[in-house]
């Protein structure tokens, strides 16, 4: 068994909550096999989950650009391709589509999510919009803003004074952090 699975090994019809699973069961077989060292393992994990997110955020406009011409592609409104069959006659031929998401998957009851999910790999991917506002040009949002920094500050100080308070309840946790 090595540490981790090597890319394209993985099922991919597998839910998430399975791959969170197999995960878990494969993380408990590195400790229970008293092989590795580990907090090295930990820490060469670290490196690997930081060395994946990079490559994740570097694809994923390219993907989200071959995303948007997939679903151009298949959910576009197209007559039936025909080809002649046997005796002369016409049968369609098989369209690709981006079909809805399945019930059982997660924000299914939001119609843009649901006409925006295109199935590929094994997954689905959604295309969603995000739609931001600038608030900072209104006078009482700007008021609000300074009121809500101002109690945030008072919240502050009121925290600090009650570290100096022997009364004050503590709780210490040791936390272990990684810097590579």
């Amino acid at each position: 068994m090595g540490l981790i699975k090597p890319i394209g090994t993985l099922d991919r019809n597998m839910p998430k909550t399975g791959l969170i699973r197999l995960a878990a069961d494969h993380a408990q077989q590195i400790i229970d096999s008293g092989q590795y060292d580990l907090l090295k393992t930990y820490v060469e994990m670290k490196r690997y989950e930081l060395y994946i997110k990079t490559i994740i955020a570097r694809l994923k406009s390219h993907s989200v650009a071959q995303a948007q011409e997939l679903r151009a592609i298949t959910q576009q409104p197209q007559p039936d391709p025909i080809q002649e069959g046997a005796g002369g006659q016409f049968d369609p031929l098989p369209v690709p589509t981006a079909s809805a998401i399945s019930e059982a998957d997660e924000g299914t009851d939001d119609p843009v999510v649901r006409n925006n999910a295109i199935h590929y790999n094994a997954g689905s991917v959604q295309i969603t919009r995000r739609t931001t506002y600038d608030f900072t040009q209104d006078a009482e949002w700007q008021r609000l803003t300074a009121d809500i920094a101002a109690l945030k500050a008072q919240l502050k100080q009121r925290e600090e004074y009650l570290k100096t308070l022997d009364e004050t309840p503590v709780q210490v946790q040791e936390n272990v952090s990684v810097r590579l």
